[in-house]
């Protein structure tokens, strides 16, 4: 029997045999079977090893955006969860090919988080749309409630859709491990990814779209406050502009989100674009060896991105010299009050 597949039909030499039960009809159908690497043992390795190195960095951006009040925002919660989806994912990743553990449940479970992770990553975008376009101009600022009510609608919406994609994979009876390691050298293994890889490829090119959107509503904002300064610089008075009403710190806080997150989005993109050519059009296992190098370090990427170059490390850096006087001050309070 195909373990990979369906248990109702037999494996054959080159075709399988399915019965119907109703009729008892024979049908010789092709076979969805075990999905092999096409890179070398230690080329595998040496890549889980790359997973293995990206899951502390995913943690400690997933840590810090949870723990740090100041991070705590609807971009901070989604950062997080990406980050944790991408750890879990890498993590069960490299101990199926380091392990070589044969299970159809790990695969699910790997395809679910990694679809979360791109999922998570659309998010990001939309967040910075509609700050850019709604809250922004209005000058809204989102309370704690909101903030947590946002977060929850956008983990319905991607964990949801996710363990649809997988639910279907599973109903289909089709391998959920994703395309990592993998060529697409026969039509079972290019069928087996056909609830991740188009559903990745449709995120990744909606966040392309919403970014771009996002980027037209940063011109607007910026070619008013331009206006707006030449009025006042002409007239000397001040006009009663919703520009001159925009939080500059809400606004530069969230300028700053865009450019990680385009910096990410093209680093996603590419390596994206390119592990699909290496997958559906077979070449030296030298290009997938680099692809995988590339998807493996995502992680480290997330971190030198939303960490280093976003300058966290005074926020990150307050918060570990400071921590535990606020509750110290607290106990001192409740004594003199007494």
């Amino acid at each position: 029997m195909d373990k990979y597949g369906n248990d109702s039909y037999t494996v054959e030499k080159y075709y399988c045999l399915d019965m119907d039960n109703v009729s008892g009809i024979t049908y010789a159908i092709t076979c969805i079977t075990a999905i092999e690497e096409h890179l070398k043992r230690g080329q595998i390795i040496a890549i889980a090893a790359l997973m293995l190195v990206s899951i502390p960095c995913l943690l400690i951006v997933s840590y810090i955006h949870i723990k740090l009040k100041e991070l705590r925002s609807v971009h901070g919660l989604c950062l997080s969860s990406l980050s944790l989806c991408l750890a879990l994912g890498y993590f069960l990743h490299s101990l199926v090919h380091i392990f070589k553990i044969d299970s159809m449940k790990i695969g699910y479970a790997i395809q679910f988080l990694m679809l979360s992770y791109f999922i998570w990553f659309f998010c990001l975008c939309w967040n910075v749309l509609v700050n850019i376009w709604f809250r922004i101009p209005s000058n809204k600022r989102a309370s704690k409630l909101t903030v947590w009510c946002v977060f929850g609608g956008h983990s319905l919406v991607c964990y949801s859709v996710a363990g649809s994609l997988v639910a279907v994979t599973i109903h289909k009876g089709l391998p959920g491990m994703p395309s990592y390691f993998m060529q697409g050298l026969t039509a079972s293994i290019r069928e087996s990814q056909r609830y991740f890889i188009p559903p990745v490829s449709s995120f990744l090119f909606l966040s392309f779209i919403v970014m771009m959107i996002s980027f037209f509503g940063f011109q607007k904002i910026k070619k008013q406050k331009v206006e707006t300064a030449a009025k006042d610089s002409t007239n000397g008075t001040v006009h009663a502009n919703i520009i001159v009403e925009i939080d500059e710190m809400k606004y530069e806080e969230v300028k700053k989100d865009a450019k990680c997150i385009s910096f990410l989005g093209v680093i996603l993109i590419v390596s994206w674009l390119l592990e699909i050519v290496t997958f559906y059009s077979p070449g030296p296992d030298a290009y997938l060896m680099v692809m995988e190098m590339i998807n493996g370090l995502q992680g480290v990427f997330i971190m030198l991105i939303f960490v280093v170059v976003r300058r966290r490390r005074t926020v990150i850096l307050r918060w570990w010299y400071d921590r535990g006087s606020h509750n110290v001050e607290d106990v001192e309070l409740e004594a003199m009050n007494k």
